[in-house]
C-alpha cells in the first residue's frame, strides 16, 4: 500500500495520499479540496546514520547562527533546541542550561556558548574516534 505526496493546484497544499493498491494511484484526488489537479512531489528520504556520522556532520557555524540574541530568553531557546538535537550525542546538558536561563539564572555557558558547543563537539568526536595522536595542546579542559 503506497503513500504518495502530491502538490495540489486547487488548494495549494502538499498532501499525502494512501492507496490501497497501486492501480488506484492512477486517478488521485486531493483529500482537502477534491481537485484532480495534482502533481506528484518527490518525497524526502531519511537516511539512518551512525552516532559518529551524526556528530561529524554537526555544522558549528550553522548552529551558532541559530543563537539570535544574547539575552536570557534567546539563549534559553537556543540551548533548548541544542538539547533536543544533541544532548544524546554530545553528552551535554543544554536542556539543563536552558532551564537555568528560563529561571532567571545566568549560566556560565551563556558567556561564551561557542566555546561550550565547540568543546562538546570536539570531546565527543575524540571519544568516538579514539584519542588523537600526539594529544591536543590547545585543550584546556571543559567549559
Amino acid at each position: 500500500m503506497p503513500i504518495y505526496q502530491y502538490d495540489c493546484a486547487g488548494c495549494g497544499r502538499r498532501v499525502d495520499i494512501l492507496f490501497r493498491s497501486v492501480s488506484k494511484a492512477a486517478k488521485p484526488c486531493c483529500p482537502e479540496c477534491g481537485s484532480a489537479k495534482l502533481k506528484r512531489a518527490v518525497s524526502q528520504v531519511a537516511r539512518l546514520r551512525s552516532e559518529r556520522e551524526r556528530v561529524e556532520s554537526i555544522d558549528f557555524d550553522q548552529e551558532m547562527g541559530h543563537l539570535q540574541s544574547g539575552d536570557e530568553s534567546g539563549f534559553a531557546r537556543w540551548a533548548r533546541r541544542m538539547g533536543r538535537q544533541y544532548d544524546g550525542e554530545l553528552g551535554s546538558e543544554f536542556s539543563q542550561i536552558a532551564d537555568k536561563a528560563d529561571a532567571g539564572e545566568d549560566p556560565i555557558e551563556r558567556v561564551d556558548p561557542a566555546h561550550t558547543l565547540r568543546w562538546r563537539i570536539q570531546k565527543r568526536r575524540e571519544e568516538l574516534s579514539g584519542p588523537a595522536s600526539g594529544g591536543d595542546a590547545g585543550d584546556a579542559g571543559g567549559p
